[in-house]
């Protein structure tokens, strides 16, 4: 029986109760693209120091600059990119920010210094700010609410993807040209790039922004007729970070990106220099072991779909945390352990951590409302590179100076941090409908 509104005419159901559509899968096509070229620019820097590292007479400290460069250009691209997304559109920032992938890639062959590449990456690091500044947050306005959080999951197999091809073809490449290296990411950004010229702006940011006709107009194009906006909260002024702090949910704000800081800095440190800490824990042959890790980092991304489609936001997070200062916790207390016990705790390490990397991708575009949406997104974003980017500039000093076993008692600091702020703060935010 068909349903009436108000005013006689035909109820319109909500936009995010809409059936699968093409313009579904272009904007998964377009989103799921960028995450693993970002796991790609990030992963392929670990083979490509290893063949730099004679040439360029690169030290421990010089290589933990360059690793950790594009990190600290995610801090700076988080916050202003999003920012502008929240003001000007998803659409502009979103698709034209793969031309500067495209571009700053290619740069990399003419590298000739250290202070060259670590601003080439620095410059990347801001492009790559843009992707979990913004999308995400087209990703999630795009999407069903059913299933959403899976779908925002899938960032983080992408990413996976991504992260794990850079180190199949960075030890596959048999050559000696580390820039070449460097400079394949180019590749997956073009084809992502056309992908995105596709893209509409997203509804629900243009009825955010008080442009209703435009907004009417992308929903029937796309969706039909039938299909309305959810109720968005009207964008009264220009986004800021500050408003972040000052929000009555300033607590779930800044969890938002606290959880995120907590996984990321062992993560990013560990798999960057995975074979200096290997070497150092005495596993021989640390190739093969590698590519068996890095098999359970795909297995435990897919899981993760699973864990978020079963659990709660907060049971997920709660629970990762637990396992995974466990984990590290155990590498650090008993380094004398068997060999095979050893590569088990790795093993459960990289297939719990990339299983909760996925909601690193839900939990802020399910937090923070349209208005503010990649404004908050790109602040976590950004407040989660602060760990990541000084743990991977620390990591090989902290290897030579603290030994193996401390730094990894020293990494399991943090998802202890993050287990007791997920016990006080983490909402929860699962089929919540945005608004």
């Amino acid at each position: 029986m068909k349903q009436f509104a108000e005013n006689g005419g035909p109820r319109l159901r909500s936009l995010d109760e809409a059936p699968l559509k093409p313009i579904h899968i272009i904007a998964v096509a377009a989103s799921l693209g960028g995450a693993a070229l970002d796991g790609y620019v990030l992963g392929i820097v670990g083979p490509s120091l290893t063949l730099a590292k004679q040439e360029l007479a690169l030290s421990a400290l010089s290589q933990g600059l360059i690793a950790a460069s594009a990190l600290i250009g995610v801090f700076v691209g988080g916050m202003f990119f999003g920012n502008l997304a929240d003001k000007y559109g998803r659409r502009p920032v979103f698709a034209y920010n793969l031309l500067a992938f495209v571009v700053l890639s290619l740069l990399q062959l003419m590298v000739g210094e250290v202070w060259q590449l670590v601003a080439l990456r620095l410059a990347l690091g801001l492009a790559i700010g843009v992707e979990y500044a913004v999308g995400t947050s087209v990703l999630a306005e795009f999407s069903r609410r059913k299933g959403r959080g899976v779908l925002l999951g899938c960032f983080s197999v992408g990413w996976q993807v991504g992260f794990t091809a850079a180190f199949i073809i960075g030890n596959l490449y048999k050559g000696d040209d580390w820039r070449f290296l460097l400079a394949t990411s180019a590749v997956p950004a073009l084809i992502t790039f056309l992908l995105r010229l596709r893209l509409p702006e997203t509804p629900m940011w243009l009825k955010a922004r008080g442009r209703d006709t435009e907004a009417r107009a992308v929903v029937t194009k796309h969706f039909g007729a039938e299909y309305d906006i959810p109720d968005v909260v009207l964008e009264k002024s220009h986004a800021s970070p500050v408003e972040l702090l000052t929000s009555p949910h300033w607590r779930q704000h800044i969890y938002s990106g606290l959880f995120w800081f907590c996984q990321v800095g062992p993560f990013f440190a560990i798999f960057t220099f995975v074979g200096p800490v290997f070497e150092m824990l005495q596993i021989h042959d640390a190739t093969v072991v590698d590519v068996w890790l890095n098999t359970v980092q795909i297995l435990g991304a897919i899981f993760g779909l699973f864990l978020l489609h079963w659990l709660t936001r907060r049971h997920f997070v709660i629970s990762t945390f637990a396992v995974m200062f466990a984990v590290l916790l155990a590498i650090g207390l008993f380094p004398q352990a068997p060999v095979w016990v050893v590569v088990a705790l790795f093993a459960i390490y990289m297939f719990v951590a990339p299983a909760a990397n996925n909601i690193e991708y839900v939990y802020p575009a399910e937090i923070f409302e349209t208005r503010l949406r990649s404004t908050g997104v790109g602040f976590s974003a950004a407040f989660s590179r602060i760990s990541a980017a000084t743990a991977v500039y620390l990591l090989p000093t902290s290897l030579e100076v603290l030994g193996a076993s401390k730094t990894m008692i020293i990494m399991a600091m943090f998802p202890l941090i993050g287990l007791i702020f997920s016990i006080m703060w983490a909402p929860e935010t699962k089929r919540k409908q945005l608004r």
